[in-house]
């Protein structure tokens, strides 16, 4: 139960802060449930969390044939752990400009057209970004190293990965009105600092994790 109640806790950790990273995808869920209403925001969610569900399926199945060596398990484990510290780095001292807003639409009346395009911008709003794909590329990889190709524990941690973002992409659609406030400058600022720090811990996680996997490995075929 621990192997795998282990790797699930760390991809809800994965999952919280791609939640509160600001992004197009959350400008549109906000803009979409204000102007729509919530039904249609969760559609958009919807959208989005299959999205990011296509490209991680996808992303997996290719790691389980890329990733077979050891030596590729510690090189792919700290190239992947790197490249999410660097980006965290980048987030905690990223500055923010004081009339910087996160754009949102007050309530309109408008007619709606259904809720079913909204699934399909969703989706191609969110596959569309090519920083998404480098970054879920980066991480199925780092993560399928870090525990050594076991494809059980992989699927895990991302279970809990996309179950929250999706969880709390509905909880904004709900909350739009509410968390508007996240347009403020020095809100916008302190959560770039929080997810910064975030993914600071979590690349140093998937560094260690992939030396340690590295040297058990190499500990077990010494006679």
């Amino acid at each position: 139960m621990n192997s795998v109640l282990h790797p699930l806790f760390e991809g809800i950790i994965l999952g919280l802060t791609m939640a509160i990273t600001l992004g197009p995808a959350l400008v549109a869920l906000l803009q979409t449930s204000i102007k729509h209403g919530i039904k249609t925001g969760i559609f958009l969610a919807l959208g989005i969390f299959s999205s990011d569900l296509t490209l991680v399926v996808c992303f997996f199945l290719g790691a389980g044939q890329i990733v077979t060596n050891p030596g590729y398990h510690l090189v792919l484990g700290i190239f992947g752990g790197t490249l999410l510290t660097v980006y965290g780095i980048y987030s905690f001292f990223k500055k923010v400009s004081k009339t910087e807003q996160v754009e949102v639409i007050n309530e309109i009346k408008v007619k709606k057209k259904g809720v079913i395009p909204y699934y399909f911008k969703g989706f191609v709003l969110n596959i569309a970004n090519p920083t998404l794909w480098v970054f879920w590329l980066t991480s199925v990889l780092a993560i399928n190293a870090t525990y050594g190709g076991n494809q059980k524990s992989v699927a895990f941690f991302f279970m809990g990965t996309l179950s929250v973002i999706l969880m709390t992409d509905i909880l904004k659609v709900v909350l739009a009105n509410k968390i508007k406030v996240m347009g403020n400058p020095q809100v916008t600022l302190w959560m770039n600092r929080i997810v910064g720090l975030l993914f600071m811990i979590i690349g140093a996680f998937i560094i260690t994790g992939s030396l340690l996997e590295y040297f058990k490995g190499i500990s077990l075929k010494v006679p």
